[in-house]
């Protein structure tokens, strides 16, 4: 049969230039000298499915963010409909039609999944109704059926993919990008997610289609072109080309076979056996390993093989007996035994911030040091041996994980598992999001690993993998092990029929979960919402001024509550401020010195003998001194490479010192009607205070329910995500700078009220407790989650219990003691909160 592969720079198929929907022509990306893709091809025709493939690292991740604007080719040009668009970015992506799932979703953890749908997708589409009944309905359209009011990090990998693919399909785009979208999914989401894909191609749509599974590729596409090392190896039809030219192309050689060969000792020595054990989500599990053995463990997701991998190892609680090579384990023994290859590998695989080899050989590091010192040189050569051994790609191991591909990284986590010399390996997943040819050197060494003495186990949602790897495998349904398969009898058929067939059931697994879930899914997610720090603060307020009180009868007086509020709103604004930089995953140190900077310029106008004009003119100084330094900080952040600690030091200190230029001392009294107005009160409430809490509840509306703050917690929530949705993070971050300096303007303008001066002294003081204020309140010092409403509560209650020091006789050491304890009671209640209301 003559095969219709065709070489470089040709069509597969000839169509009318008109017909194309998108055109790629010789694109180029470098990444710092290193090329990514050289010179590539490819036209996308409008009703088709045209399938990427390639090993990892091989440019498909690369040139899909090319065309979703993401990255801009080196060279190269992109033409849309026939018209060349230069240069694509992700908001004229979306505006064109072009709609991406990714390989890694771009979830925003610290959001709901109504907030993550709102803040990704254009308002157009919630236009025909109620956003939240549309958004149930783009989630039911892809079998996903999950409280709209859930945070996003409660879900499931494959919950992430299906809520990635649900924004995707709800753009209704031109053309759909679709990253490993089934790597994943169970097979009754696939075969959901097959329906949906030829129901938008019979539409007209064009869709990308990125797998390394060749079955897929025969299911669903029309078209294919294969990558290699950044270079285009040619295009077909699919219904033209063998799976053997398919994989010759994709890596450069001949597969013999697919799988290593099997254990051939039909009764081998147990070596790993596990006796009913249960655990969250599984029980009376048992099983046996034999040397020279695999075993897989099999069944449609959420049926309890996570749960069982876990507690392997010794990641959950477990109860039950597990014995390595006739020795009973303990939970402490089993984590010092056990390897652990998770299924996530964003999430628990790897740590971002270290290198390639570091995240190889955290986990063992004793087998490099001699009498408790490390040798680098042995610990370089073990990383190059097994990097070799596994065709690890990267640029050197120094480089940063996160640079790596997504294959790559799953490399680096098993090479972590087999230099730790662990007594046996929990692979759950292991090919999840690998290549063809990965897959197979994966199969190879875990089979040389299994041979060599060290059991195996493994979960995988693949049944032609298991089929093709295991001696032995376990199908579970709900929480039980329903079939144990050998031998001849391991076949695809065999364990799809007894997963889908199967009617066990366990307590606490399945509906009985899904019921328990919702009749206590209030409380768990009232308590994971931003907004739940307030109650405990409120109790502690009030408990700590009766308190007070039971010692000092005057502690409650309408001066002395007046006083507390005034104090409280000064700081309170000027806490928002820190809100908003800590919502972005930022922090202002500036707060304090602005401030007092601020003060001090007022002072020169708003004082006895001036005009009511230039009395308005240092209000306005106030504010463009606010905006100015806000800008500034914003433009050193997110253009000149400085990092928020950084930036804000160093306008703290030139913020200090321009206070003492101004003035040496205090001076320049401000006006006492200025005084009065500002501290006005109604009864024992300042109206400034009442103004503080309009403006807290106004921002905490904006922040929960438009835009605008939906983008400032996604920016502080992952970043890199908000940027792939198409949110113009660097200009929402330089804003966000702006927002923190003009609330501080704010709250300048109730301490100019308070000292009555222009002191440089002053106002120092507030950076620190404006964070003290911040973390009482509950925001999140990495970014994503917080609260205006605990924000003040936290100004309140900081205030109070400096105020109750006083009242109470005792030295100023113990303001610092109690601000210290209460952020210390503050993060455990809140960590420990969170925490159970997520198990």
């Amino acid at each position: 049969m003559t095969l219709a592969v065709i070489t470089h720079g040709q069509s597969a198929e000839p169509r009318a230039a008109d017909q194309v929907t998108l055109r790629l022509s010789g694109i180029t990306k470098l990444f710092s000298g290193v090329t990514a893709l050289s010179d590539v091809s490819v036209d996308i025709y409008p009703g088709e499915v045209h399938a990427i493939l390639g090993e990892n690292g091989a440019g498909k991740s690369t040139l899909m963010n090319l065309i979703s604007g993401i990255y801009q080719p080196t060279s190269g040009t992109i033409a849309f409909q026939g018209t060349q668009i230069a240069p694509m970015t992700p908001e004229k992506a979306v505006s064109l039609g072009i709609a991406i799932s990714y390989q890694h979703p771009a979830i925003l953890e610290d959001l709901s999944i109504l907030e993550n749908l709102r803040v990704a997708l254009p308002s157009e589409v919630f236009a025909a109704g109620s956003a939240p009944d549309i958004s149930k309905a783009m989630l039911d359209d892809v079998g996903l059926h999950i409280p709209l009011n859930m945070r996003a990090a409660s879900l499931t990998v494959a919950q992430k993919h299906l809520l990635e693919i649900a924004k995707a399909l709800a753009m209704r785009p031109k053309v759909l990008i679709l990253d490993e979208p089934t790597a994943a999914l169970d097979q009754d989401a696939t075969d959901m997610l097959f329906g949906r894909i030829r129901d938008v191609v019979a539409n007209g749509t064009s869709v990308i289609y990125i797998t390394h599974r060749l079955a897929e590729l025969r299911q669903i596409a029309d078209r294919v072109t294969v990558l290699r090392d950044g270079k285009m190896q040619g295009s077909a039809l699919v219904r033209e080309i063998s799976d053997e030219k398919l994989l010759s192309m994709i890596v450069g050689r001949t597969l013999e076979s697919a799988f290593p060969p099997k254990c051939e000792d039909g009764m081998p020595e147990i070596n790993f056996a596990v006796h009913a054990l249960s655990g969250k989500g599984f029980k009376d599990i048992s099983f046996e390993v034999g040397r020279g053995q695999i075993i897989g463990v099999a069944g449609v997701d959420g049926n309890g093989q996570s749960g069982l991998m876990r507690a392997l190892a010794s990641l959950s609680a477990w109860t039950g007996d597990v014995r390595l090579n006739g020795t009973a384990l303990s939970p402490a023994e089993l984590a010092r035994q056990t390897a652990y290859m998770p299924s996530d590998r964003h999430a628990e695989g790897v740590a971002p911030d270290l290198t390639v080899r570091e995240n190889a050989t955290f986990t063992a590091l004793d087998k490099f040091a001699s009498a408790g010192v490390l040798s680098r040189k042995r610990e370089v050569a073990e990383v190059s041996r097994v990097f070799n051994s596994l065709s690890v790609k990267t640029a050197g191991l120094d480089t940063n994980i996160m640079s790596l591909s997504g294959g790559n990284q799953q490399k680096v986590v098993m090479s972590r598992a087999l230099m730790s010399k662990p007594g046996f390996i929990i692979a759950d997943e292991p090919t999840q999001g690998v290549d063809v040819g990965a897959r197979f050197e994966i199969y190879r060494i875990l089979r040389e690993v299994s041979q060599s003495g060290t059991p195996v186990i493994i979960n995988s949602s693949d049944a032609a993998e298991l089929e093709g790897l295991c001696d032995v495998v376990i199908v579970m349904s709900r929480g039980r092990v329903v079939e144990t398969l050998r031998g001849d009898a391991i076949t695809e058929a065999r364990i799809v029929q007894a997963a889908v067939s199967a009617e066990a059931h366990v307590d606490g697994v399945g509906e009985v979960t899904q019921s328990k879930k919702a009749s206590g899914g209030w409380f768990r997610h009232f308590v994971q919402s931003d907004n739940a720090t307030a109650v405990p603060l409120v109790i502690v307020i009030v408990l700590l001024a009766l308190y007070v009180f039971g010692q000092n009868d005057r502690y409650l007086s309408a001066f002395n509550i007046s006083n507390i509020l005034l104090l409280a709103t000064a700081l309170g604004f000027i806490a928002m401020g820190q809100t908003v930089a800590l919502l972005m995953g930022g922090i202002d140190l500036s707060v304090g010195p602005l401030a007092g900077f601020l003060v001090v310029v007022a002072s020169f106008f708003v004082n006895d003998g001036q005009s009511s004009a230039m009395i308005a003119l240092g209000f306005v100084m106030i504010f463009a001194g606010g905006l100015v330094v806000g800008t500034i900080n914003g433009v050193l952040i997110r253009f000149a490479n400085f990092t928020p600690i950084a930036a804000t030091l160093a306008m703290y200190i030139g913020l200090q010192g321009m206070s003492f230029v101004l003035r040496d001392g205090p001076g320049g009294y401000i006006k006492f009607p200025v005084m009065d107005t500002i501290t006005y009160k109604l009864g024992p409430i300042p109206v400034a205070f009442i103004i503080l809490v309009a403006v807290a509840l106004i921002c905490e509306y904006l922040l929960r329910s438009r835009r605008i703050g939906w983008t400032l917690r996604a920016i502080g929530s992952d970043e890199g995500s908000a940027r792939r949705m198409g949110i113009r993070t660097d200009r929402a971050f330089v804003l966000g700078y702006i927002t923190v300096s003009l609330l501080t303007a704010c709250g300048a303008v109730m301490l100019m009220a308070q000292i009555g001066v222009g002191d440089p002294a002053q106002g120092v003081s507030y950076t620190l407790a404006s964070i003290t204020a911040v973390v009482l309140g509950g925001t999140s010092l990495r970014g994503g989650r917080g609260t205006f409403i605990g924000t003040i509560l936290g100004a309140v209650l900081l205030t109070e219990v400096l105020n109750a020091v006083s009242f109470l006789g005792l030295s100023q050491m113990y303001q610092y003691l109690f601000q210290g304890a209460l952020i210390l009671v503050a993060a455990l209640i809140y960590s420990t909160a969170r925490g159970r209301a997520e198990t």
